[in-house]
């Protein structure tokens, strides 16, 4: 799993700490809570906990998540290229975490079991039309697009996303 670096990962404190202060500290201050400097640290706390702390249990449990994927079932002759963990986004608020898995003839993401949506996507490699390189939540630049010919847009996180490019490219028939 690739480390965030210190900068995103007190951009994503700031930004925990001010979504959980929108929603804390009205709904302290409606239930009559007086101390608005504890209700701040509280935010405060929580922001810095949450912003370094779960990046860092996220890649304590990513290998064992990653261990429970099966490798997908491969066609005749087909020969696993490049597999890493990465999320899908079946939605845009909806990402399913898994690996990913290039062959010399498709794409295909496997959702891990921890899942609710379990369904594989395969993608042919003589479909892909374009990949475009994208951050996710504006910040990261784990980002990669997927579109195939008939304008399908599939939108993953992988941690190497510059070697996913490169690799994609040399196998897309052109």
């Amino acid at each position: 799993m690739k480390r965030l670096n210190w900068k995103q990962r007190l951009l994503i404190a700031a930004l925990t700490m001010v979504v959980y202060g929108l929603i804390a500290v009205p709904v302290g201050i409606a239930r009559g809570y007086e101390e608005i400097k504890d209700l701040l640290l509280q935010v405060v706390l929580f922001g810095v906990l949450f912003g370094l702390g779960f990046p860092f249990l996220m890649e304590l449990l990513a290998p064992m998540l990653l261990a429970g994927i099966k490798t997908p079932e491969l066609r005749e002759g087909e020969k696993i290229i490049f597999e890493e963990g990465a999320n899908l986004f079946r939605s845009r608020m909806n990402a399913v975490g898994g690996k990913l898995v290039l062959t010399d003839k498709r794409l295909i993401f496997s959702p891990h079991r921890y899942n609710l949506q379990r369904g594989q996507e395969s993608i042919d490699l003589k479909d892909i039309k374009e990949i475009v390189p994208r951050k996710t939540a504006k910040i990261a630049d784990n980002g990669l697009r997927v579109i195939t010919l008939d304008n399908a847009e599939y939108d993953f996180t992988v941690n190497n996303r510059e070697e996913w490019i490169r690799q994609l490219y040399r196998f897309i028939p052109r």
